[in-house]
């Protein structure tokens, strides 16, 4: 009970102690030291300097690092993304891989003009193949969505390659209830195989053919960018003809 008694004394004696050193300094009997901002003006080396500056603005700095990092990711992606003059969707019922397709895009280049007059010529090719036998119904569903997507929002996508079965799937996507692609469609022929075979997967399956989608009476029809994708589309499909007579 003494001891609990002590120690009461003791932190009254401190804080009287406090309260007195504070009081000497309001009256100016003690120096209580310089004021943040006036310990500011008394620095003097450029370490104190920096130093000072760094303890009160450190995250200001890392944001502003952080934030200017994130632009020049965001325009080097700008700047070195790939402009295309044509997209093409590959939708077939026997399934291919992304590799299997880089020479379908070189072929279709040949005869690809410059849609957007950068100096190059560059066509993506969209893989939409899929086993419609699978137990993968999700992936199959995600194939379905893709190709819907391009349909609806990518004025770009104006060349399909599809077989004899999925061909018959378009149909049902026309805006007018009518044929979704156009009618000229192009069997692809042997010049085609050759010059799409891969190392490792041989020649694609023959069978393929080539179409443009129509723009009269659907949603693009008025669309200006639509125009230029489509007449660029119906160039690419006449030099094949040409090339396969």
């Amino acid at each position: 009970m003494a001891e609990k008694k002590n120690e009461i004394l003791e932190e009254q004696r401190k804080a009287r102690q406090e309260f007195l050193r504070l009081k000497k300094m309001q009256q100016g009997e003690i120096d209580a030291g310089p004021k943040p901002s006036e310990m500011a003006k008394t620095l003097k080396t450029p370490k104190e300097k920096f130093s000072h500056f760094w303890n009160y603005n450190k995250w200001f700095v890392i944001a502003g690092i952080i934030s200017a990092l994130f632009i020049a990711v965001i325009v080097a992606q700008c700047v070195t993304r790939t402009e295309y003059d044509l997209k093409l969707v590959y939708f077939t019922y026997t399934p291919v891989l992304d590799n299997q397709l880089s020479s379908v895009a070189d072929y279709i280049e040949e005869f690809t003009p410059d849609v957007n007059k950068d100096g190059e010529v560059n066509v993506q090719v969209v893989n939409c193949s899929i086993n419609e036998n699978s137990d993968n119904i999700t992936y199959n569903n995600s194939i379905y969505t893709k190709i819907q997507t391009m349909v609806a929002v990518e004025p770009s996508a104006m060349l399909y390659i599809t077989d004899e079965k999925s061909i018959s799937y378009f149909d049902v996507l026309s805006d007018d209830g009518g044929d979704f692609l156009e009618n000229s469609t192009t069997l692809l022929g042997k010049d085609f195989y050759t010059k799409t075979k891969t190392e490792g997967f041989g020649e694609l399956y023959e069978g393929l053919s080539i179409s443009c989608r129509k723009i009269d009476n659907t949603l693009l029809e008025e669309n200006e960018e639509a125009k230029l994708y489509y007449e660029a589309a119906k160039k690419v499909i006449k030099k094949i003809n040409e090339k396969q007579k």
